[in-house]
C-alpha cells in the first residue's frame, strides 16, 4: 500500500465531513437550531410501532433476511418527500429525526429476543436428569419472571384456544423495562461524557452518519447529492449492482440454472494439502455490498488493517499449529477471547490518551459548570466551544453514569450475586460497549458483532474457575452469570452506537440537542414496549418452541440459554470449571499485541497498521474482511488515478450499494418469503448477519 493514498483518503473524508464543524469553531456562534416537530414525532412513533412489530414478527416467523428497518424507513421517506413536503410540510430535518427514532427503537430487538428465554428455561425444561428445578426455585428470584408453571407452559407451547391473560407478566416486564432503560441510560451518560472528545477533539469520521445524511440530502459540510439522491445517475449504478446480486440469489434458489455469485466464495476450499489445510476453517469471502459501500467512507489505513490482520494474524496462528503438529483445543483460535484482550488493551490506551480531557470533565462537573468556555483539553490555550451540542451537563452525565452503574450492580446483588462479581461484569459490559461504539465511529464497520461475544462472564470463569465464584458453596453467581447471556451474547452495544450516531445526525441537521436527548430516551422506551408485547403475543399464539426455527426444544436463543444452564447444572453435580489457560493465554496474547500495535503507531505515525483494525477484526473478521479488502483496493485505484476529485465524484455509486441491499432485503426478500417454502428460505438466505 502506498501510504500517501491512505493519507489522501483520510484527508478527503475529514475535509468534507468536518467542514461545517471547523467553520463553526472559527466563529464560535450558536447556529439556528430546529425543534423536533410534532409531525415528525407522530410519524416516528407510528412507523416505529408498526415497523418494529413487523420486523420482530418477521424474524420470529422466518421472514427476515438481514432486514434494515431504519434504512428502509429512510428510503421510503426520501422517496415520498416531494409529496409529504406539500401535504404536511415534512422537512429534511424531520426525516433525520424520524430515522434516528426508528434507529434507536429498533435496536432493542436483540436484547429482548435473547432475554425472553433466560429465566423461563429452567422452569420449562426441568427434568430428573438436570438440576433446572433447583436452579429455578433457589436461584432465580420470584420477581424476575412469572413462576406459574402453566403460564410458562403456554408461553413455550402456545395457548391454543385457551384464554390468555398478560397479567402475570405485567410486573416482571415492567421491572425489566426499568432495568433496560437503566442500562441504556447509563450508556447514554457515557456517550454524553465522551461525545465532545470524539467529535471535536479526535474528529472521528462517523461514516455510518454520512450515508443517511447523503440519502436525505440533509446537513451541511458533508457529501450531498446535487438535488436529490434519485437524480444521481451513478447512484443507480450501485443500486442496480446490489439489487441484481441479491435477486440472482433468490431466483437461483428457485431455478438452479440461473447463474449467481452466491453468498460467498470459500477461499479455504483451495487449500487441501497439509499443512495449508489448517487455514481452511471460516476462510470465506462474503459478498456484502452494504458493508462495502459504508467502508468507502472509512479511513484507508483502517480498511487496510481490517483485512490485513485477518489474513496475517489469525490465519498464520492456525498455520503455525498445523505445521508444529500441535493439538487445537476446543474453541481454537479463541476469537472472542482475543477480542476481549484487545478491547481491554485499547480501552487502557484511549483512557490514557484522553486523560487531559477526562480531568477537565471532572473539574467541570465538580464546579457545576459546562465544558464550553473552558480551556481546550489539548493544551492549545483555545477554549472549548459548541456548548449547544452537549447532550447533558458534565455533572449530570457523570452522576447519571455512576448512579446507573451502581443500580445495575444493585439489581443483581439483590438477586443474589456478589458485589464484586456484578461490578466486574457490568464494568466489562460498559467497556465493551464504549470501545465498540468508538470503533464504529472511526472505522465505519457496519457489523453488529465486532465485540467480545460471551466474554463479560466467560473471562471471570476462565481466569478464576467455578470454585472462586461459589462463596459458601452457593451457585448463585454462576446461575446469574449464565442468565446474563442476553447482555453479552447479543448485539446490545448497538444501542450505544445508535445513541452517538443519532446525536451526530441531529447536530448535522441542526436539531436542538435537548430535544434529541428526549427523542432518544423515548425511542428506547417505545422499542422495548413494542418488542416485549410482540414477543409475548407471538409466543402465546405459536409457542416459543416453534419460533426462530425451533421445534419441540426451542429455537436458537432458547438453545443458548439451555447451554448456559447445562453448564451450571454440571457444576452442581460436582464437575467444576477449572481456570482455562488455553483461552486465557490467547486473551493475554491479544492484549499484549494490541499494546504493541499502539506503541508502533506512536513511534511511526504513518504506519498503515492501525490498532483499531485489529481490535474490530478479532471477533467476526471472517464475515467482513472481504468487503474491506475490496474497498481498500478500489479506493487505492481511485485515489491513484483521479485523486480527491474522483473519490468525491464516485460517492453516489457506493451509496447506491447500500440503498440497493436495503431495498433487496427489506422489501423484495420478505415479499418472496411470504409465498415461498422453507427450503427456498434456506437456499435464498443472503447470510448478512454481521
Amino acid at each position: 500500500m502506498c501510504y500517501s493514498e491512505g493519507c489522501c483518503a483520510r484527508w478527503v473524508y475529514e475535509a468534507m465531513t468536518n467542514e461545517a464543524s471547523r467553520t463553526s469553531n472559527s466563529q464560535d456562534t450558536q447556529p439556528r437550531l430546529l425543534p423536533v416537530s410534532a409531525r415528525a414525532l407522530i410519524i416516528a412513533l407510528l412507523v416505529s410501532v408498526l415497523g418494529i412489530h413487523y420486523q420482530t414478527a418477521s424474524n420470529l416467523g422466518g421472514l427476515g433476511a438481514g432486514m434494515q428497518l431504519p434504512f428502509a424507513v429512510l428510503f421510503v421517506l426520501v422517496a415520498l418527500h416531494p409529496l409529504l413536503a406539500r401535504l404536511i410540510r415534512l422537512h429534511r430535518a424531520d426525516i433525520i429525526v424520524i430515522y434516528c427514532f426508528v434507529l434507536v427503537a429498533a435496536s432493542s430487538y436483540d436484547g429482548v429476543s435473547r432475554f425472553m428465554p433466560n429465566y423461563t428455561v429452567p422452569q420449562y425444561f426441568a427434568a430428573p436428569e438436570n438440576n433446572y428445578e433447583m436452579i429455578a426455585n433457589q436461584y432465580i428470584p420470584d420477581w424476575f419472571i412469572p413462576k406459574d408453571r402453566e403460564v410458562v407452559r403456554m408461553y413455550y407451547e402456545g395457548a391454543g384456544d385457551e384464554p390468555v391473560s398478560m397479567r402475570p407478566w405485567v410486573v416482571p416486564i415492567s421491572l425489566w423495562v426499568l432495568f433496560f432503560m437503566t442500562l441504556w441510560g447509563t450508556l447514554y451518560c457515557v456517550v454524553a461524557l465522551l461525545r465532545r472528545h470524539w467529535v471535536e477533539h479526535e474528529h472521528l469520521a462517523f461514516p455510518l452518519v454520512t450515508v443517511p445524511l447523503y440519502i436525505a440530502a440533509a446537513g451541511a459540510g458533508r457529501f450531498r447529492p446535487r438535488t436529490s439522491i434519485w437524480a444521481e445517475p451513478l447512484m443507480w449504478v450501485g443500486f442496480t449492482a446490489s439489487l441484481l446480486h441479491f435477486l440472482s440469489i433468490m431466483v437461483h434458489a428457485v431455478n438452479p440454472g440461473v447463474p449467481t455469485l452466491g453468498t460467498n466464495f470459500d477461499v479455504g476450499a483451495l487449500f487441501t494439502e497439509r499443512p495449508l489445510n489448517a487455514i481452511r476453517p471460516l476462510f470465506l469471502f462474503i459478498y456484502n455490498p452494504m458493508l462495502t459501500g459504508l467502508a468507502y467512507f472509512a479511513p484507508q489505513d483502517l480498511c487496510f488493517s481490517m483485512w490485513f490482520f485477518f489474513l496475517c494474524w489469525f490465519k498464520p496462528i492456525r498455520l503455525l499449529y498445523g505445521v508444529a503438529g500441535l493439538s487445537r483445543p476446543s474453541g481454537f483460535p479463541f476469537y472472542w477471547e482475543q477480542s476481549a484482550g484487545a478491547f481491554i488493551a485499547i480501552a487502557l490506551f484511549y483512557a490514557w490518551a484522553a486523560r487531559g480531557y477526562l480531568k477537565r470533565v471532572w473539574e467541570a462537573a465538580v464546579a457545576r459548570q459546562p465544558l464550553a468556555g473552558r480551556e481546550d483539553a489539548g493544551g492549545t490555550g483555545e477554549q472549548e466551544q459548541h456548548g449547544w451540542a452537549d447532550p447533558l451537563a458534565p455533572r449530570l452525565a457523570l452522576i447519571g453514569a455512576a448512579c446507573g452503574f451502581v443500580a445495575l450492580c444493585l439489581w443483581y446483588n439483590l438477586a443474589g450475586m456478589s458485589w464484586w462479581v456484578a461490578g466486574i461484569f457490568f464494568a466489562l459490559i460498559v467497556l465493551f460497549a464504549t470501545i465498540f461504539t468508538r470503533g464504529r465511529a472511526e472505522s465505519g464497520v457496519a457489523s453488529t458483532a465486532s465485540f467480545p461475544f460471551w466474554q463479560a462472564s466467560r473471562q471471570l470463569k476462565s481466569f478464576l474457575g467455578s470454585r472462586a465464584l461459589m462463596p459458601g458453596g452457593s451457585h448463585s453467581n454462576l446461575v446469574l452469570l449464565g442468565s446474563l447471556i442476553f447482555l453479552h451474547f447479543g448485539t446490545f452495544p448497538e444501542g450505544m452506537t445508535f445513541q452517538i450516531e443519532s446525536l451526530k445526525l441531529g447536530e448535522e441537521a441542526r436539531v436542538k440537542t435537548g430535544h434529541m436527548t428526549a427523542l432518544i430516551i423515548g425511542a428506547m422506551l417505545v422499542g422495548l414496549l413494542v418488542n416485549f408485547h410482540t414477543f409475548l403475543s407471538m409466543s402465546y399464539e405459536w409457542g416459543a418452541n416453534t419460533l426462530q426455527g425451533g421445534t419441540t426444544q426451542g429455537g436458537y436463543h432458547v438453545s443458548i440459554s439451555r447451554r448456559e444452564y447445562a453448564e451450571v447444572s454440571a457444576v452442581i453435580d460436582g464437575n467444576h470449571l477449572a481456570p482455562n489457560w488455553n483461552r486465557n493465554g490467547f486473551t493475554i496474547l491479544a492484549f499484549a499485541f494490541t499494546l504493541a500495535l499502539v506503541a508502533l503507531r506512536s513511534v511511526f505515525p504513518r504506519s498503515p497498521l492501525h490498532p483499531l483494525g485489529f481490535v474490530m477484526t478479532t471477533s467476526y473478521g471472517y464475515a467482513y474482511w472481504g468487503s474491506f479488502l475490496t474497498i481498500w483496493a478500489i479506493k487505492a485505484i481511485i485515489l491513484r488515478l483521479g485523486g480527491a476529485r474522483l473519490y468525491v465524484r464516485l460517492v453516489p455509486v457506493f451509496v447506491g450499494l447500500v440503498v440497493g441491499q436495503v431495498f433487496a432485503l427489506s422489501v423484495v426478500w420478505p415479499v418472496f418469503a411470504l409465498f415461498a417454502s422453507e427450503e427456498w428460505k434456506r437456499l435464498a438466505d443472503p447470510l448478512i448477519y454481521f
